[in-house]
């Protein structure tokens, strides 16, 4: 850890700035103190209260982190197999979601210790929070260093529980540690249709060859303005080569003389990459390649990121629905994809039913990836009327590791470890099993 940063300090400042009042047992959460673990380890799990974990973990990877998920309570005031409500009236501008913000901004303030200088964070809520933790995310985090906000489509019919209007999104905040944060390109995937072809490859029309919008006149850019060449076929010439071919201004359907996107050099040496329609509309290709990335988009409509799937892939790993809020595994992969490095560390302090860990050793398995995972998940017990339990699951936190052995019991190379976190200021105990060069029985 830096020898000028305290986190206790850190928290209690964020706070009192913002007129939150902490829990009383917040300094014995923070105590205590975790090395770091075995780098042949791919996924650390450490099972207990998740500030105390962050808390443990601030020393040994103080801005060690390149991505953070996380996956929070939403605040809805039901009892899942984690108690969700933190609703409890209270005097203050924050009224009843005090308690919320209360449990988060320690949280918060940890991780983003944790954090590498261009690190990404993402955290998915839902409108009931949305606001609040937007305020609270930008204390932290710098308004300066919010990326976006993600609307995902979690279901095509929507909640039925909410009065005039179903709801089908949910959204994911993504915050960077500094300006120095980037985020890469998603996956295109097979959905996106390259329905046309030529000697270069498969291609598909992206977008008219003549500007719109600002500084799209003729005389902003005179040097843009010029006569394109084009055959039936739909191929496009900067120059005439033969007397068939038809002549075309960037003049668009009011009449209006515009300009072009690029220089004539330029549409001299690269003709190949635009497409004319019979009507001498011209448009710029967009050619398919291996393993092509595109600009992640800020609506995440992909049908592999509804609830449905998500659902399935826990009845297909667990034989029931034994965790109510589960985010599909396309969803995580395509976040660590875009927001980590292939060697990367990704940590996800509210691991559910451990998602995440799949989707890192997916990725890894598809990009030659050697990213490692930490997971964090409470060790709560279950009740015993939830389904959860009757499948055998006594804590929550037995979820997250069954899916992780899982993943270990497929895989010979990878390695798990798992840490009890004691709720007294001992160190905590390493469970001697976990460390097991775990195969298919």
């Amino acid at each position: 850890m830096s020898d000028n940063f305290d986190l206790k300090s850190a928290i209690f400042r964020v706070a009192e700035e913002m007129n939150i009042q902490c829990d009383d047992s917040l300094e014995s959460s923070l105590s205590g103190m975790l090395g770091q673990t075995d780098p042949h380890v791919d996924c650390l799990l450490l099972k207990g209260d998740n500030l105390t974990a962050l808390g443990r973990l601030s020393s040994a990877y103080y801005e060690k982190i390149d991505f953070c998920y996380i996956d929070p309570p939403y605040n809805t005031g039901q009892e899942f197999i984690y108690s969700d409500n933190k609703r409890k009236a209270q005097k203050g501008i924050w009224g009843r979601h005090h308690d919320w913000l209360a449990f988060m901004l320690p949280r918060l303030v940890a991780v983003h210790a944790l954090l590498k200088p261009d690190g990404v964070i993402a955290i998915s809520i839902d409108d009931y929070e949305y606001a609040h933790l937007k305020i609270l995310a930008d204390h932290i985090f710098e308004p300066e260093n919010y990326i976006a906000t993600l609307v995902v489509c979690r279901s095509k019919n929507g909640k039925g529980s909410k009065a005039h209007v179903a709801v089908n999104h949910e959204y994911v905040l993504l915050y960077g540690k500094t300006s120095d944060a980037t985020v890469g390109g998603v996956s295109e995937g097979a959905h996106r249709v390259y329905d046309k072809s030529d000697s270069y490859g498969d291609y598909k029309l992206d977008g008219l060859f003549r500007k719109k919008g600002d500084a799209s006149l003729k005389e902003d850019r005179p040097s843009m303005y010029y006569p394109l060449y084009f055959a039936e076929t739909g191929e496009v010439f900067a120059e005439k080569v033969n007397e068939h071919l038809q002549e075309v201004y960037p003049v668009d359907s009011q009449g209006v003389h515009r300009r072009w996107l690029w220089g004539l050099d330029k549409a001299k040496s690269e003709s190949w990459k635009l497409y004319a329609s019979k009507k001498g509309v011209v448009y710029v290709k967009n050619y398919n390649s291996e393993n092509k990335k595109v600009k992640l988009r800020s609506l995440l409509d992909k049908p592999e990121y509804l609830t449905d799937r998500a659902t399935s892939e826990i009845k297909e790993i667990f034989g029931e629905k034994v965790f109510e809020t589960p985010k599909p595994l396309n969803l995580i992969k395509d976040l660590v994809a875009c927001c980590s490095p292939k060697d990367g560390l990704i940590l996800d302090f509210f691991a559910g039913s451990g998602t995440t860990a799949e989707a890192v050793h997916v990725l890894n398995r598809e990009e030659g990836g050697q990213r490692k995972t930490i997971l964090v998940e409470q060790d709560t017990p279950v009740k015993k009327e939830h389904i959860a339990f009757k499948q055998g699951f006594s804590k929550i936190c037995d979820l997250t590791e069954f899916r992780v052995r899982a993943i270990a019991a497929r895989d010979p190379l990878y390695k798990m470890e798992a840490i009890f976190l004691q709720n007294d200021n001992d160190h905590s105990s390493r469970d001697r099993q976990q460390m097991l060069d775990l195969r298919p029985v």
